[in-house]
């Protein structure tokens, strides 16, 4: 048996990191077992349901690299099919037809509640015996289709993260499968799906723990054999209650906008629930070949944008230089052909910044000095400024001809030993502490009272583009 996996959206909202966990998992355990993993988009809620959110849903697999084997599969492309299988438990006693109103199912309803009962169809129109002559043909926008659900007995299976679970049918009712308007519900397309597509086994949240049993039920009156069910915990926020939009949890497509990438956004929703050890960091490869659903934990997740952060940051490190210059230009619409022009050797300062963010979007800020023209300042306001006050020189002439000694001597051979050897020399001659020169640089060439080591700036910057700062600045005071 070839085990296969399914993740099983609904389009009638953006993809969020819960749902792109559960892709995430089912992927997973099909790529470590040399299986197949299938995409199916559940979409008879015809009214909530939008291309929009299709389109997000597979634009967030395609980012994250989760590619599929099947699909995607549409269920409004199956709906005969369901209507096919609904005839069939039709025909063998298995279901019937209500034609209870939505007005009396609410009496019910009430009814219930007020008697402390748990509210339920009570079976008003199931058959005493027999098998039910209708067929789906016979629907006609006042009646449903129901299961008739086992009244006794229990159904029982083995979570594949939860354990052994066991629910009473008498905690169930008869379900829709078909509503009056033709359209499958979720609990009947999910179960034809599945068998249909040989899905071997279901893992997804725990919020479907009670659909579980109605399911198997189904499944069990079609003659069919069980899949293997294994429901994920939730993910919470860092306060514990359900994630929400104020914990941060955006489209999955909003975190690429705000510039992490795949392999960290996969490692970081892979310990959303499972774990190796104390392992925090791992690529995607590794993760496949250490996973498996019995290092999954059945206790609820909480997200944390700040371990993300740092994970993010962590697999930045790992990317070659030309690689992360590719995404900060990509991700800022930056031409590196016309900022190299320049002189500026980008790849490099990309690298130099890398401790200094989390993301590419934060990346692509600090870059933002380096590669721009700085906002010209004035020798007095430079001199005045509030970082130079405590480190300034005696004096605006002095400051003026300081910056002038170090313009005019810049070394033809732009290397980083002799840039270096160049600043240090400067301060020599002019005895000078290391920030009244290069507080001052940092500002005139970048905007900016703080930077990585001022050498390496400077070179990275390029003599071009330095004497060009340079000039405009000094070209600009008066002394």
């Amino acid at each position: 048996m070839v085990l296969k996996t399914r993740f099983a959206p609904s389009p009638t909202g953006d993809l969020h990191l819960g749902g792109i966990r559960t892709a995430l998992y089912n992927w997973a355990l099909a790529r470590s077992n040399n299986g197949k993993f299938a995409l199916r988009i559940e979409n008879t809620d015809v009214e909530r349901s939008s291309a929009e959110y299709t389109e997000g849903i597979l634009n967030g697999l395609q980012w994250l690299n989760i590619d599929l084997d099947e699909g995607p599969v549409f269920q409004t492309d199956r709906l005969l099919r369901y209507k096919e299988v609904a005839d069939t438990l039709l025909s063998e006693g298995n279901a019937y037809f209500c034609s209870c109103s939505q007005n009396s199912l609410d009496e019910m309803r009430r009814e219930q509640i007020e008697k402390g009962l748990k509210p339920r169809y009570n079976g008003k129109c199931r058959p005493l015996g027999g098998v039910e002559k209708k067929t789906s043909k016979d629907l006609d926008g006042s009646r449903v289709i129901r299961f008739m659900s086992p009244l006794k007995g229990t159904v029982s299976w083995k979570d594949l993260v939860k354990g052994e679970i066991t629910i009473s049918n008498e905690e169930l009712d008869d379900l829709i499968l078909i509503r009056a308007n033709g359209l499958p519900t979720y609990n009947f397309a999910s179960v034809v799906d599945d068998l249909d597509m040989g899905i071997t086994h279901i893992i997804r949240g725990d919020d479907h723990i009670n659909n579980t049993p109605r399911q198997i039920n189904i499944i069990q009156s079609l003659d069919k054999h069980l899949p293997f069910f294994g429901h994920l915990p939730m993910i919470h926020g860092p306060d514990g209650q359900k994630l929400s939009k104020r914990h941060g949890a955006d489209s999955i497509l909003e975190f690429r906008k705000k510039g992490f990438i795949p392999s960290a956004m996969i490692n970081y929703l892979a310990r959303l629930g499972w774990s190796h050890g104390e392992r925090e960091l791992f690529s995607v490869d590794e993760f496949i070949s250490m996973f498996s659903l019995s290092r999954c934990v059945a206790s609820p997740a909480k997200f944390d944008i700040a371990k993300l952060s740092w994970i993010n940051g962590e697999h930045l490190k790992n990317l070659s230089r030309a690689d992360i210059a590719q995404k900060v230009c990509e991700k800022h619409n930056l031409s590196l052909v016309e900022i190299k022009k320049n002189g500026i050797e980008f790849e490099g300062l990309c690298e130099l910044l890398l401790e200094r963010v989390s993301t590419i979007s934060e990346l692509g800020d600090e870059l933002h000095s380096y590669t721009s023209k700085p906002k010209s300042i004035s020798l007095k306001e430079l001199f005045e400024s509030p970082a130079y006050r405590k480190n300034r020189v005696d004096s605006e002439q002095i400051l003026y001809e300081v910056v002038c000694d170090f313009a005019k001597n810049l070394p033809h051979d732009w290397v980083l030993e002799k840039v270096s050897h160049h600043f240090r020399s400067t301060l020599a001659t002019r005895n000078l502490k290391m920030p009244q020169l290069a507080i001052p640089l940092r500002v005139i060439v970048l905007g900016q009272h703080q930077s990585p080591a001022i050498e390496k700036v400077l070179f990275l910057l390029g003599r071009m583009e330095v004497e060009k700062r340079l000039k405009k600045f000094l070209e600009g005071t008066v002394t």
